[in-house]
């Protein structure tokens, strides 16, 4: 029994001992807690009873220079109202206790010596009331410098030849949006020539300004489509012609067409009848702004008036035809012999086209300008080629909206076949140009 009880004595005086063991440990790790918390109150209570004001007053201290009483007035008698505490001089306290052979107050004073705005007696009151930082509660704030560590931003290595950022250098062109015109347009012709011939009949239609209205049909009208980016552009222009004239014609018959009358030579007749031309026209163009300037010196004067505009145009254009000669009736002296016959002709074409746009700005609300185009160039018959001359000025009612008026001259000529089988139009016209411009 006496053996069992002094076992068992035994073995409460070693579980006493590693109670007490415990409870210095625990004693000793609540010890190293309250000395950090502490020293950072501390730390935190200092800087705050002689605050700094870093961003609204920029004082700079170099190595070299002496604190002179006006300077020290500024730094240790700022209003603590307006003072701040650099953000980097608190970080630069915390990353320093890393060094585990560098004390606070060495941290503090290496701090004060850097071009951040601060005050030096704060920072020497801190590290006065900092005991001496042990090498547990180092590593005990290490999740601490890790957290501020995460909010530095990391330097960035600068490339090799760059400048810095300046108001004087310069800039990349401003990317314009696309511009978007749409342009309806009425031709009044005051000079219509046309020749037609159909089957080897010919007739012609001639009207001058006072014949202009005795016209059966007469439509000229279009719709102008316009696309800008910069200095590039896309064209998109439809246009429908029609002319024709209607009672007593004179028709050229070729050689044979009246061998069942006698006639076998060309003859012109007197007819009843009609001679009509439709004819439709689409363009698909690009231009490029090969020069857009003011023809003043700027440097003498602030006006970009007046401003020169050249555009090349180049492109394809579609014909679609139709001409048509009836006949009623011929007269043969007089005699009226009954025919009703009517000769047509029609044909699709694609050929190229060749332009320019020449246009002088003189204001904000005059323009002048001149276009021209040629297409064709005998590529679709024996004889293809039209050419289009448009010269006019335009008022600008406002930035989206304008008026032009012009005067243009157009020829199209086209021959193609031989005897029964020839077709030829040669239509030449001459007259106003009226058009509103709309701009998005």
């Amino acid at each position: 029994m006496e053996l069992i009880n002094s076992k068992s004595n035994q073995n409460n005086q070693a579980n006493q001992a590693l109670n007490n063991n415990s409870n210095k440990l625990c004693e000793q790790l609540l010890k190293q807690f309250f000395l950090y918390c502490s020293s950072t109150l501390l730390v935190a209570i200092a800087l705050l009873v002689s605050p700094v004001q870093a961003e609204d007053r920029l004082v700079v201290i170099q190595d070299s220079e002496s604190i002179t009483p006006e300077l020290e007035t500024l730094l240790f008698n700022a209003d603590p109202s307006a003072s701040r505490v650099s953000i980097s001089v608190l970080k630069a306290i915390i990353l320093n206790n890393e060094q585990p052979h560098t004390s606070t107050k060495d941290s503090l004073s290496s701090v004060a010596s850097t071009k951040d705005i601060h005050s030096t007696r704060s920072l020497n009151q801190a590290a006065n009331l900092l005991p001496e930082p042990s090498i547990a509660s180092i590593e005990s704030a290490s999740w601490l410098n890790h957290i501020v560590q995460a909010d530095v931003p990391t330097p960035q290595p600068s490339e090799p030849f760059s400048q810095p950022a300046s108001s004087n250098a310069p800039r990349e062109p401003l990317r314009e949006p696309w511009q978007i015109s749409v342009e309806p347009y009425f031709f009044i012709p005051l000079d219509v020539r046309a020749d037609v011939t159909a089957a080897g009949r010919s007739a012609s239609i001639r009207a001058g300004l006072g014949e202009i209205l005795n016209l059966d049909r007469a439509f000229d009208a279009g719709l102008r489509l316009e696309a800008r980016k910069n200095r590039f552009g896309l064209i998109v222009d439809g246009f429908y012609l029609s002319a024709g004239q209607s009672g007593n014609l004179g028709v050229t018959f070729p050689q044979g067409s009246l061998q069942n009358f006698g006639i076998n030579t060309d003859v012109r007749l007197s007819t009843d009848g009609s001679v009509s031309v439709r004819q439709g026209t689409i363009n698909l163009a690009a231009f490029y702004r090969v020069l857009d300037t003011p023809l003043n010196n700027p440097a003498k004067s602030s006006n970009l008036y007046p401003r020169l505009v050249v555009d090349p145009i180049l492109g394809l254009r579609t014909n679609i035809r139709k001409q048509e000669i009836e006949v009623d009736n011929i007269r043969i002296g007089n005699t009226t012999v009954p025919v009703d016959r009517d000769f047509s002709f029609s044909r699709t074409t694609v050929e190229p086209l060749i332009g320019a746009r020449i246009e002088l700005d003189l204001s904000e609300h005059w323009t002048m300008g001149i276009r021209g185009d040629v297409s064709g160039f005998n590529i679709n018959a024996d004889r293809d080629i039209t050419w289009n001359l448009l010269i006019g000025t335009r008022y600008h009612l406002s930035s989206s909206t304008s008026l032009q008026l012009a005067y243009s001259f157009s020829d199209f000529d086209f021959e193609d076949g031989e005897g029964l089988r020839r077709a030829r139009l040669n239509l030449h016209q001459q007259g106003a140009w009226l058009s509103v411009m709309f701009q998005f």
